[in-house]
């Protein structure tokens, strides 16, 4: 029986089209089946560059962040490829100045509130009566002494002009609807 070991070949190996050796210090960051994500970076930095780079940086921790930030950077610079990063950076620099307008904003109106609350409150506790009852004014007439009809028309009635049984609406509409239909 022969048994085929499936060697991955890196994404970077694949397109220079060359055997992926085990110390490949491409490997780690283009899996074989992230063939974009090598070729954003292969267009915006090159292989020889990112392989100097790599070569230069000692420190694995400080290898991968630096691998994820070009990774980053050349995705960005493929989905906007005119102002790619800085263009990102504005927008949310953009975001953060509205959003920090609108706190401001937001803060004073609080502040308004508060003032007039506050000052709401003395007014409050100094008109509060003394202990001596005070004299009100009441209408010397009674609301139950209107029949529905006048208190109607005191406050417009809530049915004012409306003389339509539910059934005489949906009419009303069916009506507005054949109208809209036929001057189509």
């Amino acid at each position: 029986m022969n048994i085929m070991k499936s060697n991955k070949v890196c994404a970077a190996c694949k397109y220079q089209r060359r055997k992926c050796p085990k110390d490949c210090p491409l490997a780690p960051y283009f899996p074989t089946d992230k063939p974009k994500r090598f070729d954003n970076v292969h267009n915006l930095f090159g292989v020889s560059n990112i392989v100097k780079l790599l070569k230069n940086i000692k420190d694995n921790d400080v290898r991968a962040d630096a691998m994820d930030s070009i990774i980053f950077e050349s995705d960005i610079r493929a989905e906007f490829p005119v102002h790619g990063c800085v263009g990102v950076i504005h927008q949310y620099l953009g975001l953060i100045r509205e959003s920090t307008e609108e706190l401001n904003r937001t803060q004073s109106l609080l502040a308004i509130c508060k003032m007039n609350n506050h000052s709401q409150q003395q007014n409050l506790h100094s008109s509060l009566p003394s202990t001596a009852p005070q004299e009100t004014n009441i209408p010397s007439f009674a609301l139950d002494d209107l029949d529905n009809e006048e208190l109607n028309d005191l406050d417009g009635g809530v049915d004012a002009g409306w003389d339509l049984e539910p059934d005489d609406f949906f009419k009303d509409i069916e009506e507005y609807k054949e109208r809209m239909c036929m001057n189509n």
